[in-house]
């Protein structure tokens, strides 16, 4: 939008009587809302992947669940100091 079209709508609003301010302020909200709902995301599409039943007829002891996670997370992080 170009800055004369808001110095026009600002001029505008400065003409109108102040109980249709209101008025105006939820119009604007509806063409808000109406742009943004019609805006392509940005946002890459989910996909749902299912995983029941993925370990089924594996049995894993506290202890082998807590030794694999610390091997999962140890050196996470190292070397992305650049």
């Amino acid at each position: 939008m170009s800055v004369l079209t808001k110095i026009q709508i600002l001029r505008a609003l400065d003409r109108l009587p102040p109980d249709s301010l209101h008025i105006v302020a939820e119009f604007v909200e509806f063409l808000r809302a109406k742009a943004e709902a019609s805006a392509p995301s940005m946002a890459p599409p989910q996909r749902v992947v299912k995983l029941g039943g993925l370990w089924e007829g594996y049995s894993f002891s506290e202890e082998e669940i807590r030794a694999a996670r610390r091997e999962a997370w140890t050196g996470l992080g190292r070397g992305l100091d650049g």
